[in-house]
């Protein structure tokens, strides 16, 4: 019986396919990194992405017009809750003082001060005995202190020896107002019925050499954290401070920007010259490995970019477990770009320390944050560093009318093999169902020029009304479509980017996860 020989097989193909799905980014942003080293939950760019839920990627809040002011810059803004009175936003807008309760619309009126300056503007409560209660005192290292009482009147606080210094680094603990300044620490009388000659800079004073003042922070069992040009010292005053409390080096690292030194959890924050970052955090890294990184260090290609000569701009804050900071990029010479942070995921580092996740928001110039409560609620607002306007941040679909430009671009990917060719196959986009908005779906091959592969229309096929009866209305779904990736030819690394740059009013954006199925190349058998 004869039998079928087969020739000689000279290739042959692998057709079991190669897939990768990402469902979230909740590693934030990593410039630190080559695109394809960086983690599996980690994206290159994320423009505008809160990544806050896992599980998902979400188009980011917006700017809502609260007022606008006029034409001068925002110089500072400040959220003021006196006990037993009503919240109010303060805001300096120019040399003016403006103030406004939050719930009235258009209620914002000026009050009568005495600066003639613009600089920044830094604002602090305290307590007076008399009768008064809570004040504001208003600083800003060049004018004299200057005191609103809660019916705005404002009253010079004069600057001879009884009187606060002038300073950008202020502070009401345990009764005092103190005041950091020129290497010294002053402090008033105990809850006095006058802050005007409650101070005497000749006995009452610590010295703290720290460098030009920056700041000042109280933390109940810590004492009083004084953050200076140069270093970060702190003392842990008495009740009735005495000669016998001694302050002490934190760390030999200075603050860049005085409005960026904020609580978070059992730390602080604060800019320094080479990145954001914790102050305990960093205390403890240096002791128990050795060495330390800043908060920001995965955001390499944007701290390149900061514009130094006028950092000093910069100002942050804790909101919504997110810290945000703005600050000027790209040779602007006020802040234009802000960066945020989610201290509760946090990101592993080679040392072993960790760092927390983050994404960067663009459209954004805010020279000065403040959170107040309106019925209960904390709010976030935000006064622009060109204009007048004050904002509620991180609320809304869009910036003021102007749309956010939502932009993820992923990992570069090697389908777990980094020295095979591959070809065709398909990427698929899954999304929650929404109006009707594209989303434009492009990829990059071996780290070139992105190719438009199409677009998602994520609208979930509800009927138009009027609409004959009867009808269905179509629910809240995941929405999912593929885009063939023939037209790529061969290629060893894929990243995908997803981008929606058009308004969404009253509709959230949520991009479930995104997918690549692939084929390595013909193996040829010579």
């Amino acid at each position: 019986m004869a039998l079928n020989v087969l020739p000689p097989m000279k290739s042959i193909k692998d057709d079991v396919p190669l897939t990768v799905t990402r469902k979230d980014k909740s590693g934030g942003a990593n410039t630190r990194m080559h695109a394809s080293h960086i983690g599996e939950n980690q994206a290159t760019v994320l423009l505008n992405v809160d990544i806050g839920t896992a599980g998902q990627r979400k188009k980011r809040p917006g700017l809502t017009l609260d007022q606008d002011l006029g034409n001068n810059a925002g110089i500072g803004l400040f959220g003021y809750e006196p006990d037993g009175g009503t919240n109010e936003l303060l805001a300096m807008e120019g040399t003016t003082l403006r103030y406004s309760t939050v719930t009235a619309t258009g209620g914002w009126a000026s009050a009568d001060n005495g600066f003639t300056t613009n600089l920044s503007t830094y604002f602090i409560k305290v307590w007076k005995s008399g009768g008064d209660g809570d004040v504001v005192m208003i600083q800003n290292g060049t004018d004299n202190a200057h005191e609103m009482l809660s019916d705005h009147t404002v009253t010079d606080l004069t600057n001879d020896n009884d009187d606060p210094p002038k300073s950008i680094a202020n502070l009401f603990f345990r009764g005092r107002w103190w005041v950091l300044w020129d290497n010294q620490l002053a402090f008033s009388s105990a809850y006095p019925t006058a802050y005007a000659g409650a101070f005497d800079r000749t006995t009452d004073v610590f010295k703290i050499p720290c460098g030009t003042e920056k700041g000042l922070v109280g933390i109940r069992d810590t004492g009083i954290v004084c953050f200076g040009a140069d270093e970060v010292w702190g003392i842990n005053p008495s009740v009735t401070p005495a000669a016998t409390d001694k302050a002490e080096k934190l760390l030999e690292v200075g603050c860049v920007a005085p409005k960026t030194i904020i609580q978070v959890g059992d730390d602080v924050w604060f800019l320094a010259e080479d990145g954001l970052r914790g102050l305990f955090r960093t205390i403890q890294d240096k002791l128990q490995l050795g060495s330390d990184f800043p908060l920001s260090y995965l955001l390499k290609d944007e701290f390149e970019s900061i514009s130094w000569a006028y950092i000093d701009k910069a100002c942050a804050v804790y909101f919504d477990n997110k810290v945000f900071l703005s600050l000027p990029v790209d040779a602007s010479t006020y802040n234009n770009e802000v960066w945020v942070f989610y201290p509760s995921i946090k990101i592993s580092l080679p040392n072993g320390g960790t760092v927390p996740a983050a994404i960067v928001i663009s459209g954004w110039n805010v020279s000065g944050w403040a959170k107040i409560k309106v019925l209960g609620q904390e709010r976030l607002y935000a006064i622009d560093s060109n204009d007048g306007k004050v904002y509620r941040a991180w609320y809304g679909y869009d910036d003021n009318g102007t749309a956010i430009n939502y932009q993820e671009e992923g990992r570069e990917e090697d389908m777990g093999q980094p020295f095979l060719y591959k070809n065709g196959g398909e990427v698929e986009v899954k999304a929650q169902s929404s109006g009707d908005y594209d989303l434009t779906v492009s990829a990059s091959v071996d780290g070139g020029s992105y190719t438009t592969l199409g677009t998602f229309n994520t609208s979930a096929g509800a009927p138009t009304l009027p609409a004959t009866l009867p009808f269905t209305l179509a629910g809240t779904r995941a929405l999912s479509k593929k885009f063939h990736l023939n037209a790529l030819g061969r290629w060893r690394t894929i990243k995908i980017k997803i981008q929606h740059n058009a308004a969404n009013v009253g509709d959230d954006i949520i991009v479930l996860e995104d997918s690549i199925i692939t084929f390595p190349e013909e193996y040829e058998n010579e």
